[in-house]
Protein backbone atom coordinates (compact mmCIF):
# COMPACT_ATOMS: atom_id res chain seq x y z
CA UNK A 1 0.00 0.00 0.00
CA UNK A 2 2.92 2.63 0.57
CA UNK A 3 4.95 1.46 -2.64
CA UNK A 4 1.53 2.74 -4.59
CA UNK A 5 1.20 5.84 -2.65
CA UNK A 6 4.83 6.39 -3.67
CA UNK A 7 4.55 5.76 -6.73
CA UNK A 8 1.52 7.79 -7.33
CA UNK A 9 3.64 10.60 -6.09
CA UNK A 10 6.53 10.26 -8.44
CA UNK A 11 4.15 10.02 -11.37
CA UNK A 12 2.64 13.14 -10.50
CA UNK A 13 5.93 14.96 -9.27
CA UNK A 14 7.32 13.53 -13.33
CA UNK A 15 4.25 15.35 -14.46
CA UNK A 16 4.55 18.65 -13.27
CA UNK A 17 8.19 18.86 -14.10
CA UNK A 18 6.89 18.15 -17.83
CA UNK A 19 4.23 20.80 -18.03
CA UNK A 20 7.01 23.48 -16.91
CA UNK A 21 9.37 22.32 -19.49
CA UNK A 22 6.64 22.30 -22.12
CA UNK A 23 5.66 25.67 -21.08
CA UNK A 24 9.36 27.17 -21.04
CA UNK A 25 9.92 25.29 -24.32
CA UNK A 26 6.98 26.71 -25.25
CA UNK A 27 8.06 30.36 -24.55
CA UNK A 28 11.28 29.52 -25.77
CA UNK A 29 9.88 28.97 -29.36
CA UNK A 30 7.41 31.54 -29.47
CA UNK A 31 10.23 34.02 -28.35
CA UNK A 32 12.53 32.73 -31.55
CA UNK A 33 10.03 33.60 -33.69
CA UNK A 34 10.47 36.38 -35.88
CA UNK A 35 8.52 39.17 -35.64
CA UNK A 36 7.01 40.51 -39.10
CA UNK A 37 5.81 44.17 -39.86
CA UNK A 38 2.01 43.65 -41.67
CA UNK A 39 -0.28 45.97 -42.78
CA UNK A 40 -4.25 44.45 -43.89
CA UNK A 41 -4.92 44.78 -47.92
CA UNK A 42 -7.60 47.76 -48.03
CA UNK A 43 -9.86 49.36 -50.33
CA UNK A 44 -8.77 52.46 -51.81
CA UNK A 45 -8.58 54.83 -54.90
CA UNK A 46 -5.79 53.33 -57.50
CA UNK A 47 -3.65 55.85 -59.09
CA UNK A 48 -1.84 55.55 -62.13
CA UNK A 49 0.77 57.78 -62.21
CA UNK A 50 4.25 59.24 -63.68
CA UNK A 51 7.16 58.97 -62.14
CA UNK A 52 10.13 60.94 -62.03
CA UNK A 53 12.98 62.88 -60.51
CA UNK A 54 12.93 66.52 -59.46
CA UNK A 55 14.97 69.43 -58.53
CA UNK A 56 14.11 72.60 -57.00
CA UNK A 57 15.79 75.88 -58.24
CA UNK A 58 15.36 79.11 -57.50
CA UNK A 59 13.61 81.37 -60.37
CA UNK A 60 16.31 82.89 -62.02
CA UNK A 61 19.23 80.71 -60.15
CA UNK A 62 21.92 82.45 -57.77
CA UNK A 63 22.69 85.56 -58.94
CA UNK A 64 25.03 88.36 -57.93
CA UNK A 65 24.50 92.05 -57.57
CA UNK A 66 26.91 94.47 -58.99
CA UNK A 67 27.66 97.94 -57.96
CA UNK A 68 27.43 100.51 -60.66
CA UNK A 69 29.47 102.70 -59.20
CA UNK A 70 32.48 103.65 -57.35
CA UNK A 71 32.57 104.78 -53.90
CA UNK A 72 32.74 103.62 -50.13
CA UNK A 73 30.47 101.36 -48.16
CA UNK A 74 28.39 103.46 -45.31
CA UNK A 75 25.51 100.98 -44.98
CA UNK A 76 24.45 96.98 -45.75
CA UNK A 77 21.72 94.96 -45.58
CA UNK A 78 23.07 91.99 -46.55
CA UNK A 79 23.37 89.09 -43.11
CA UNK A 80 23.41 85.88 -44.64
CA UNK A 81 19.84 83.86 -44.58
CA UNK A 82 17.97 87.06 -44.28
CA UNK A 83 15.51 87.94 -46.34
CA UNK A 84 14.11 91.00 -48.15
CA UNK A 85 11.52 92.58 -50.64
CA UNK A 86 11.72 94.10 -53.88
CA UNK A 87 13.15 97.32 -53.56
CA UNK A 88 14.81 97.19 -50.48
CA UNK A 89 18.27 98.75 -50.14
CA UNK A 90 21.57 96.09 -49.67
CA UNK A 91 24.09 98.70 -50.04
CA UNK A 92 24.32 101.92 -49.70
CA UNK A 93 27.56 104.00 -51.24
CA UNK A 94 28.70 107.46 -49.68
CA UNK A 95 26.61 110.36 -51.73
CA UNK A 96 28.36 113.12 -49.87
CA UNK A 97 30.29 114.47 -53.13
CA UNK A 98 27.87 113.66 -55.28
CA UNK A 99 24.81 115.58 -52.88
CA UNK A 100 27.64 118.70 -53.08
CA UNK A 101 27.56 118.72 -57.14
CA UNK A 102 23.75 117.91 -57.05
CA UNK A 103 23.32 121.19 -54.47
CA UNK A 104 25.82 123.70 -56.61
CA UNK A 105 24.12 122.55 -59.61
CA UNK A 106 20.83 123.88 -58.53
CA UNK A 107 22.50 126.65 -57.10
CA UNK A 108 24.52 128.22 -60.34
CA UNK A 109 21.55 127.62 -62.04
CA UNK A 110 18.98 129.56 -59.80
CA UNK A 111 21.45 132.36 -59.85
CA UNK A 112 21.79 132.23 -63.75
CA UNK A 113 18.10 132.10 -64.10
CA UNK A 114 17.47 135.26 -61.82
CA UNK A 115 20.36 137.28 -63.53
CA UNK A 116 18.83 136.68 -66.73
CA UNK A 117 15.28 137.57 -65.85
CA UNK A 118 16.49 141.30 -64.49
CA UNK A 119 18.25 141.57 -67.85
CA UNK A 120 15.37 140.82 -69.32
CA UNK A 121 12.96 143.14 -67.51
CA UNK A 122 15.42 145.77 -67.64
CA UNK A 123 17.45 146.01 -70.52
CA UNK A 124 18.88 149.35 -70.40
CA UNK A 125 19.38 149.30 -74.27
CA UNK A 126 16.53 148.42 -74.71
CA UNK A 127 15.07 151.35 -72.54
CA UNK A 128 17.23 153.96 -74.39
CA UNK A 129 16.33 152.50 -77.73
CA UNK A 130 12.53 153.04 -77.14
CA UNK A 131 13.25 156.79 -76.13
CA UNK A 132 14.52 157.29 -79.09
CA UNK A 133 11.78 155.84 -81.41
CA UNK A 134 9.58 157.44 -79.24
CA UNK A 135 10.97 161.14 -79.50
CA UNK A 136 11.91 160.50 -83.46
CA UNK A 137 8.02 159.97 -83.82
CA UNK A 138 6.85 162.56 -82.05
CA UNK A 139 9.62 165.02 -83.85
CA UNK A 140 8.65 163.50 -87.19
CA UNK A 141 4.93 164.48 -86.13
CA UNK A 142 5.83 168.20 -86.06
CA UNK A 143 8.04 168.20 -88.98
CA UNK A 144 10.87 167.86 -87.08
CA UNK A 145 12.35 164.42 -88.33
CA UNK A 146 12.28 162.37 -91.23
CA UNK A 147 10.64 159.18 -91.66
CA UNK A 148 14.12 157.62 -92.24
CA UNK A 149 15.01 158.56 -89.01
CA UNK A 150 12.30 157.07 -87.68
CA UNK A 151 12.36 153.87 -89.77
CA UNK A 152 16.39 153.61 -88.65
CA UNK A 153 15.38 153.76 -84.88
CA UNK A 154 12.91 151.22 -85.53
CA UNK A 155 15.19 148.71 -87.39
CA UNK A 156 17.51 149.28 -84.21
CA UNK A 157 14.78 148.38 -81.51
CA UNK A 158 13.91 145.71 -83.45
CA UNK A 159 17.92 144.41 -83.92
CA UNK A 160 17.73 144.71 -79.75
CA UNK A 161 14.53 142.68 -78.78
CA UNK A 162 15.37 140.12 -81.59
CA UNK A 163 18.90 139.85 -79.47
CA UNK A 164 17.01 139.28 -76.31
CA UNK A 165 14.56 136.79 -77.27
CA UNK A 166 17.98 134.99 -78.83
CA UNK A 167 18.93 135.40 -75.45
CA UNK A 168 15.90 134.34 -74.18
CA UNK A 169 15.52 131.23 -76.32
CA UNK A 170 19.58 130.81 -74.58
CA UNK A 171 18.07 130.71 -71.18
CA UNK A 172 15.21 127.99 -71.89
CA UNK A 173 17.64 125.84 -73.69
CA UNK A 174 19.83 126.24 -70.39
CA UNK A 175 16.77 125.22 -68.46
CA UNK A 176 16.53 122.02 -70.59
CA UNK A 177 20.06 121.26 -70.05
CA UNK A 178 19.64 121.78 -66.12
CA UNK A 179 17.06 119.44 -66.24
CA UNK A 180 19.40 116.71 -68.16
CA UNK A 181 22.22 117.33 -65.93
CA UNK A 182 20.33 116.74 -62.63
CA UNK A 183 18.59 113.43 -64.24
CA UNK A 184 22.22 112.83 -64.95
CA UNK A 185 23.11 113.51 -61.36
CA UNK A 186 20.23 111.95 -59.36
CA UNK A 187 20.78 108.62 -61.73
CA UNK A 188 24.70 108.59 -60.89
CA UNK A 189 23.37 109.21 -57.37
CA UNK A 190 20.47 106.23 -57.59
CA UNK A 191 23.27 103.95 -58.87
CA UNK A 192 25.24 104.30 -55.74
CA UNK A 193 22.99 101.96 -53.76
CA UNK A 194 22.30 98.82 -54.53
CA UNK A 195 18.64 97.82 -54.52
CA UNK A 196 16.76 94.33 -54.58
CA UNK A 197 15.60 93.67 -58.22
CA UNK A 198 12.96 90.43 -56.60
CA UNK A 199 11.57 89.65 -53.51
CA UNK A 200 14.22 86.92 -52.11
CA UNK A 201 17.13 85.82 -49.90
CA UNK A 202 20.64 86.61 -48.69
CA UNK A 203 23.13 83.09 -50.22
CA UNK A 204 24.52 81.91 -46.81
CA UNK A 205 27.77 82.70 -48.45
CA UNK A 206 26.38 86.36 -50.21
CA UNK A 207 27.95 88.99 -48.45
CA UNK A 208 30.25 89.91 -50.70
CA UNK A 209 31.38 93.28 -49.14
CA UNK A 210 31.14 95.31 -45.78
CA UNK A 211 30.66 98.89 -43.78
CA UNK A 212 33.75 100.90 -44.83
CA UNK A 213 34.76 98.79 -48.05
CA UNK A 214 35.98 100.83 -51.17
CA UNK A 215 34.35 99.51 -54.01
CA UNK A 216 34.79 99.53 -58.04
CA UNK A 217 32.00 100.23 -60.35
CA UNK A 218 30.66 96.70 -61.12
CA UNK A 219 32.55 94.98 -58.50
CA UNK A 220 30.00 91.90 -57.14
CA UNK A 221 28.29 92.93 -53.58
CA UNK A 222 26.07 90.20 -52.71
CA UNK A 223 24.76 86.99 -54.71
CA UNK A 224 21.13 86.16 -53.86
CA UNK A 225 18.47 84.34 -55.07
CA UNK A 226 14.85 84.50 -55.17
CA UNK A 227 11.61 83.80 -53.19
CA UNK A 228 10.20 82.21 -56.15
CA UNK A 229 10.69 78.71 -56.97
CA UNK A 230 11.04 76.86 -59.83
CA UNK A 231 10.46 72.72 -59.28
CA UNK A 232 11.99 70.79 -62.16
CA UNK A 233 10.65 67.27 -62.99
CA UNK A 234 12.37 64.71 -65.12
CA UNK A 235 10.02 62.53 -67.02
CA UNK A 236 11.19 59.26 -68.93
CA UNK A 237 10.57 59.18 -72.53
CA UNK A 238 8.22 56.65 -72.80
CA UNK A 239 6.21 57.97 -70.20
CA UNK A 240 6.28 61.90 -71.17
CA UNK A 241 3.47 61.07 -73.58
CA UNK A 242 0.92 60.82 -70.79
CA UNK A 243 1.60 63.97 -68.86
CA UNK A 244 -0.73 66.54 -69.46
CA UNK A 245 -0.99 70.12 -68.65
CA UNK A 246 -2.82 70.75 -65.19
CA UNK A 247 -2.65 66.79 -63.87
CA UNK A 248 -1.94 66.99 -60.16
CA UNK A 249 1.27 65.58 -58.64
CA UNK A 250 2.73 64.75 -55.19
CA UNK A 251 6.10 65.67 -54.95
CA UNK A 252 9.03 64.02 -52.43
CA UNK A 253 12.17 65.91 -50.84
CA UNK A 254 14.76 64.20 -49.22
CA UNK A 255 15.01 67.12 -47.02
CA UNK A 256 11.26 65.92 -45.65
CA UNK A 257 11.89 62.25 -45.81
CA UNK A 258 8.02 60.93 -46.41
CA UNK A 259 6.58 64.53 -46.33
CA UNK A 260 4.86 65.13 -49.18
CA UNK A 261 3.45 67.93 -51.48
CA UNK A 262 0.64 68.69 -53.56
CA UNK A 263 1.32 69.94 -57.23
CA UNK A 264 -0.09 70.48 -60.68
CA UNK A 265 1.50 70.44 -63.90
CA UNK A 266 2.55 73.69 -65.39
CA UNK A 267 4.51 73.60 -68.34
CA UNK A 268 5.54 71.13 -70.85
CA UNK A 269 8.97 71.42 -72.56
CA UNK A 270 8.81 69.84 -76.44
CA UNK A 271 12.47 68.73 -76.60
CA UNK A 272 14.49 66.09 -74.11
CA UNK A 273 17.81 66.42 -72.70
CA UNK A 274 21.04 64.34 -73.48
CA UNK A 275 19.91 61.46 -71.72
CA UNK A 276 16.40 61.43 -73.43
CA UNK A 277 14.45 62.42 -70.28
CA UNK A 278 11.45 65.88 -70.89
CA UNK A 279 11.30 68.46 -68.59
CA UNK A 280 8.36 69.01 -66.71
CA UNK A 281 7.46 72.11 -64.58
CA UNK A 282 5.21 71.65 -61.13
CA UNK A 283 3.72 74.66 -59.46
CA UNK A 284 4.02 73.51 -55.97
CA UNK A 285 1.77 74.36 -53.25
CA UNK A 286 4.10 74.75 -50.53
CA UNK A 287 5.99 78.28 -48.47
CA UNK A 288 8.98 79.19 -50.30
CA UNK A 289 11.15 78.38 -47.02
CA UNK A 290 10.23 74.74 -47.33
CA UNK A 291 11.36 74.38 -50.89
CA UNK A 292 14.96 74.86 -50.61
CA UNK A 293 16.91 75.64 -53.44
CA UNK A 294 18.70 72.37 -54.68
CA UNK A 295 16.99 70.31 -52.72
CA UNK A 296 16.04 66.73 -54.94
CA UNK A 297 13.49 64.03 -54.76
CA UNK A 298 10.99 62.41 -57.31
CA UNK A 299 7.56 63.17 -58.06
CA UNK A 300 4.39 61.24 -59.09
CA UNK A 301 1.88 62.38 -61.48
CA UNK A 302 -1.72 61.27 -61.82
CA UNK A 303 -2.62 60.22 -65.25
CA UNK A 304 -5.37 58.15 -64.33
CA UNK A 305 -7.66 56.65 -61.30
CA UNK A 306 -9.92 53.65 -60.28
CA UNK A 307 -11.83 53.88 -57.24
CA UNK A 308 -12.82 50.92 -54.84
CA UNK A 309 -9.53 49.01 -55.60
CA UNK A 310 -7.50 46.38 -53.13
CA UNK A 311 -4.34 48.50 -52.46
CA UNK A 312 -0.67 47.50 -50.79
CA UNK A 313 2.22 49.60 -49.28
CA UNK A 314 4.61 49.76 -52.53
CA UNK A 315 7.60 48.69 -50.28
CA UNK A 316 6.05 45.22 -49.73
CA UNK A 317 6.63 44.22 -52.81
CA UNK A 318 9.87 42.30 -54.26
CA UNK A 319 10.91 41.02 -57.45
CA UNK A 320 8.23 43.56 -59.76
CA UNK A 321 5.02 41.09 -58.53
CA UNK A 322 5.43 39.26 -55.35
CA UNK A 323 4.68 39.57 -51.79
CA UNK A 324 4.59 38.55 -48.27
CA UNK A 325 1.65 37.61 -46.53
CA UNK A 326 0.79 35.91 -42.88
CA UNK A 327 -1.51 33.29 -42.61
CA UNK A 328 -1.92 31.13 -38.87
CA UNK A 329 1.34 32.23 -38.04
CA UNK A 330 2.89 31.21 -40.85
CA UNK A 331 4.77 32.98 -44.14
CA UNK A 332 3.38 32.63 -47.46
CA UNK A 333 4.52 33.76 -50.88
CA UNK A 334 2.49 35.26 -53.08
CA UNK A 335 2.26 36.33 -56.50
CA UNK A 336 0.61 39.33 -57.87
CA UNK A 337 -1.14 40.90 -61.22
CA UNK A 338 -0.03 44.75 -60.64
CA UNK A 339 -2.43 47.46 -61.69
CA UNK A 340 -1.07 50.53 -61.49
CA UNK A 341 1.74 51.77 -59.32
CA UNK A 342 2.16 54.87 -57.24
CA UNK A 343 4.66 56.84 -55.22
CA UNK A 344 4.27 54.66 -51.65
CA UNK A 345 0.96 52.09 -53.01
CA UNK A 346 0.40 50.05 -55.70
CA UNK A 347 -2.95 48.18 -57.29
CA UNK A 348 -3.42 44.37 -56.49
CA UNK A 349 -5.53 43.13 -59.20
CA UNK A 350 -5.03 39.46 -58.12
CA UNK A 351 -3.53 37.42 -56.40
CA UNK A 352 -4.66 39.19 -52.77
CA UNK A 353 -7.49 39.45 -50.90
CA UNK A 354 -9.04 42.36 -48.80
CA UNK A 355 -7.75 41.71 -45.38
CA UNK A 356 -4.74 39.71 -45.78
CA UNK A 357 -1.61 41.13 -43.62
CA UNK A 358 1.25 41.63 -46.15
CA UNK A 359 4.44 42.18 -44.74
CA UNK A 360 5.92 45.39 -45.80
CA UNK A 361 9.47 45.69 -43.50
CA UNK A 362 12.85 43.80 -43.89
CA UNK A 363 11.55 41.92 -46.70
CA UNK A 364 14.80 39.88 -47.08
CA UNK A 365 14.73 38.33 -43.55
CA UNK A 366 11.70 36.41 -43.90
CA UNK A 367 10.88 33.02 -46.78
CA UNK A 368 8.32 31.05 -47.26
CA UNK A 369 6.65 28.62 -44.18
CA UNK A 370 8.33 30.18 -42.05
CA UNK A 371 6.62 30.85 -38.52
CA UNK A 372 6.41 34.32 -37.19
CA UNK A 373 4.56 36.62 -34.80
CA UNK A 374 2.77 39.82 -36.28
CA UNK A 375 3.23 43.57 -35.71
CA UNK A 376 0.43 45.56 -37.47
CA UNK A 377 1.42 48.95 -38.46
CA UNK A 378 -0.76 51.31 -39.31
Amino acid sequence: MFAKKNNGSVLLKLGLVLALLAGAGYVVWHNLRGTARVKAVNRDVAVDAVTGSIVVQADGGFKQLKSEAAGKVVETNIKPGSHFKKGDALVQLDTTEIDRQIAETKRRFESDKARAKILLDNNPEKKVAQERLDTAKRLFQLGNASEDEVKVLQRGLEAIETRLKLTEFDDQKGDVDYRVAMEGLALLREKMRVVAPFDGTIHNDGALTWEGALINAGQAVTEVFSRQRVVVAKIAEESFGRVKLGQSARIRLLTFGSQNFDATVSELLPTADDSQRFTVYLEVKAEPELLKPLSTGEVTITVDQRRDQMMILRRAVFDANKVFIVKQGRVELRVLEIGFVALNVVEVRQGLEVGDQVIVDNLEEFRAGQQVRIEVVN
